[in-house]
């Protein structure tokens, strides 16, 4: 066999760079100066680490695909897990979470060293990789802007009593989520419920992520540009099940696998059904959060507001006047409420999604920015997010395993291969009973009811539905 071609890797590289951006995240200069290193410059805008509240930070999840030029296949590249045998370029560090079930890393995250705030501006990055044979390959390199959760205690509802949240017993009172120990539910103080038993939560395990612990999510919903990138790396049978192209409802997906395309990159991704997302994630090394951390994500640790949306206030205003559509700065220029955060709500004006991203500019608020507590983006609005529920035995049997780069090959290839994941071969099917364990949150822009961008309504906490929707995507934490 020939040894692995570098002249033909580097053009292939430096080819693809324009498909990197991924919202103000950019890597370039690949390079391999041996046959276990890879070398690159990374830059994304408006980096964060504080030491006060909300004490995070923000950083780059990276992994990495390889091409066999024999087959033309592409495959997940393992990296070493030993923090030393990488390293950043100051203001940043390497840290590896040591979360992946095989000794290799599946990837690592880039983040600030120190606390300070700024832009990242071509950060030299070299990363040690593992496993590979002799043979000619390709390689790309992928990052997704993701946010520190840090671990510490939450609330769970939000006070009103309303028949779909969360509460603490027979009271009207919220929850507090102090460990990632089992909850038992039942009327009883001290155990979870919900004034209506149509949305009582069964009792959660030990080992269901509740949202106590740290984790990091992404910044951004899924986009356009993130699944093409996925459906175009996939074998020609793993496409078939996971192939999308669609041009309506401010979707566009053009083109024929391996070429598929998008006009609006950096718009929030719909028609994700549950197969769909789980097969992302998977891909990516990453996994499906549950409502448990959805709500914690959203509210930190403060104490809640009654009606609470994903910025801290019951009150919100809508986007319905688009500026920029379908460009890298693509926002809108509705009128902000005092005291309220803006949203994609409802079909009024602009009927499908925005930007991921799309309220924030260089001085606004966290309300105007329509932030969480942590400085995630677009947990009210925009799309409906699948997420892992509490309703149905399959979805509390999760453990929050983590994907691992790959997706399955024949027989049944292009779904998720992990595991404890609840339907993970949904079918893409209208059936309520195609995706048990699934459920929806936050609000989309084709909502029609206040509640559903509330950061504690759980109005789908059972919505066990396989199918796309124009309205149904999400994102992954790790």
């Amino acid at each position: 066999m020939k040894p692995i071609n570098f002249l033909i890797t580097l053009f292939v590289v430096l080819s693809c760079l324009s498909n990197l951006l991924a919202n103000n995240l950019q890597i370039t200069n690949v390079n391999l100066p041996n046959d276990s290193t890879l070398n690159f410059n990374i830059s994304w805008e408006n980096s964060w680490r504080v030491g006060v509240a909300p004490n995070n930070h923000d950083a780059a999840w990276i992994f990495i695909k390889r091409r066999d030029c024999a087959s033309g296949q592409w495959s997940h590249v393992d990296l070493s897990s030993t923090p030393a045998d990488h390293s950043a370029a100051a203001p940043l560090e390497v840290y590896i979470d040591g979360k992946d079930a095989s000794p290799e890393a599946k990837g690592l995250f880039l983040r600030r060293a120190a606390v300070g705030v700024g832009n990242i501006t071509n950060a030299a990055i070299s990363i040690r990789l593992k496993g590979l044979e002799i043979g000619e390959f390709d390689f790309r390199v992928f990052g997704i802007e993701m946010v520190q959760i840090p671990e510490e205690s939450f609330y769970l509802g939000d006070g009103t009593g309303g028949s779909t949240v969360y509460r603490d017993g027979n009271t009207f009172n919220p929850f507090l989520v102090s460990s990632e120990d089992s909850i038992n539910v039942g009327s009883s103080v001290g155990s979870l419920s919900t004034a209506s038993t149509s949305y009582l939560p069964l009792p959660l395990p030990a080992a269901f992520p509740k949202g106590y612990a740290q984790i990091y999510c992404m910044k951004y919903e899924i986009t356009h540009r993130q699944y093409v990138d996925f459906m175009n790396l996939l074998a020609s049978d793993q496409i078939i099940p996971r192939n999308i192209s669609v041009t309506v409802s401010r979707h566009n997906i053009t083109g024929a696998w391996p070429n598929k395309a998008t006009l609006v990159p950096h718009r929030a991704m719909g028609y994700l059904g549950w197969a769909d997302l789980l097969a992302y994630l998977d891909w990516s090394a990453l996994r499906p959060m549950t409502d448990l951390e959805f709500e914690k994500i959203c509210r930190g640790p403060v104490t809640p507001i009654a009606n609470e949306y994903a910025w801290g206030t019951n009150l919100v205003s809508n986007a319905t006047v688009v500026v920029n559509d379908g460009t890298p700065t693509e926002g809108s220029s509705s009128p902000i409420t005092p005291g309220a955060g803006l949203a994609k709500l409802g079909t009024a004006g602009i009927a499908g999604p925005l930007r991921v991203g799309f309220a924030a500019k260089t001085a606004t608020s966290r309300l105007e920015a329509g932030a969480t507590f942590y400085g995630v983006m677009e947990m009210t609005g925009n799309i409906h997010e699948s997420v892992i529920g509490t309703r149905a035995p399959l979805g509390v049997a999760f453990t929050g395993d983590l994907g691992d780069g790959e997706v399955t090959k024949s027989p049944v290839p292009g779904f998720a291969d992990v595991s404890s994941w609840p339907s993970k071969n949904a079918p893409l099917s209208t059936s309520s009973s195609s995706a048990p364990g699934k459920c929806i949150k936050g609000g989309a822009w084709t909502s029609t009811l206040a509640g559903e961008g509330k950061i504690s309504d759980r109005i789908y906490a059972n919505y066990p539905y396989g199918q796309r929707y124009n309205s149904q995507g999400g994102r992954g934490v790790r």
